[in-house]
């Protein structure tokens, strides 16, 4: 055979081999996917930007509800415990939780190892600058279970409503008068009866009101001013505060915080209606709260006047949420909180030991 004829046998070979693999592709895989080539369009933002992708079912978290069911005068009637690991949280939340923890173990020994503060503020220094005008205190439909619930006298005649303007040039620094900084503090004032109660409605600081540098006076925080408020109405009956409940929570990082602990859905979006959740002081979710702008406040006045107040310490706080429905508009939410003060002779709470509010009070 020659060398010609035998190439030509080889290349025969080769041929009826190569139809044969071709042969078997067809059948393993479209045919169009090995020959086809890509588009221009197949690398980089234009080619995402032309995909009209289909619907993707709904996989938003659902808040899982670890509630108990609510007994009359029972705001204890909650689970203290930290909360169950079903909750899920990622990192980032982790570590602002666990910051504001820390310190929140601050505040609780600010609360309960510092003496009171030296500096007593008194008529003259809401004088200065200051206007108080009484009105007429209309709780609205959301915060009405909690005050039925708790026993807090809500009538007319059982509640002083004030609000306090910082809307007067005040005397300051270098016996110079200054000019308003627009902040306010609208507050009711429940001294009637066993359950009595400073209801925080709007607050706004000078502080956060005041312009970029501009001077504020000293007497500006409103655990000062609340409190000064506060004496002058409950008199000799001050130090049985029993609850501080503050309404309609706008702070973002306290309701970051709100969400975070209790699983809300998404920002704004925490459905909690009361009784909502307990958290106790010692658990880190309570810790958290205390360290919030709301639960500092709070923190700042009772350590600032423990004399009065006989000792009286955060036992807990109570969070939740009412839905605030608009016609035409989104459905949003209102977020509380209610801190209840409890003596401290009375002993530690047991954390997985269910309470009603007698029990503590």
């Amino acid at each position: 055979m020659s060398i010609s004829s035998s190439g030509g046998v080889q290349r025969s070979r080769f041929v009826a081999l190569l139809a044969s693999i071709l042969f078997l592709l067809y059948f393993l895989f479209p045919f169009s996917s090995i020959l086809e080539r890509p588009s221009h369009h197949t690398h980089g933002p234009p080619f995402h930007a032309h995909i009209r992708r289909a619907p993707q079912p709904n996989t938003a978290k659902v808040a899982v509800s670890f509630d108990q069911p609510l007994q009359t005068n029972n705001l204890h009637n909650i689970s203290t415990t930290s909360l169950p690991s079903l909750t899920r949280r990622n990192e980032e939340d982790d570590r602002l939780i666990h910051n504001l923890a820390c310190k929140g173990d601050v505040y609780i020994d600010m609360i309960t190892r510092s003496p009171p503060t030296k500096k007593i503020w008194r008529q003259q220094d809401l004088d200065n600058g200051w206007s108080v005008e009484d009105e007429e205190f209309d709780p609205s439909e959301n915060i009405l279970p909690a005050l039925r619930d708790l026993e807090i006298p809500h009538e007319e005649q059982d509640v002083r409503y004030l609000e306090i303007n910082q809307d007067e040039q005040f005397r300051g620094m270098g016996n110079r008068d200054y000019p308003p900084t627009g902040g306010s503090y609208d507050n009711a004032y429940i001294a009637a009866g066993d359950r009595s109660t400073i209801i925080a409605q709007n607050n706004r600081s000078p502080k956060h009101e005041a312009d970029p540098g501009q001077m504020i006076p000293a007497f500006y925080r409103w655990s000062d001013v609340v409190w000064l408020a506060w004496t002058q109405i409950a008199r000799e009956r001050a130090g049985q505060l029993h609850y501080i409940i503050q309404e309609n929570i706008t702070t973002a990082l306290t309701r970051k915080v709100m969400e975070i602990i209790s699983g809300g859905v998404g920002p704004d979006a925490l459905d909690l209606p009361w009784p909502g959740r307990l958290y106790d002081l010692r658990t880190t979710e309570g810790k958290a709260l205390l360290a919030t702008p709301h639960g500092v406040g709070v923190a700042f006045m009772i350590a600032d006047h423990s004399d009065v107040l006989g000792g009286r310490k955060y036992p807990a706080v109570c969070i939740f949420t009412a839905r605030n429905t608009v016609p035409f508009l989104e459905e949003t939410w209102n977020y509380y909180m209610i801190w209840e003060l409890r003596d401290a002779t009375e002993g530690e709470m047991d954390l997985d030991q269910q309470r009603t509010c007698r029990d503590m009070a």
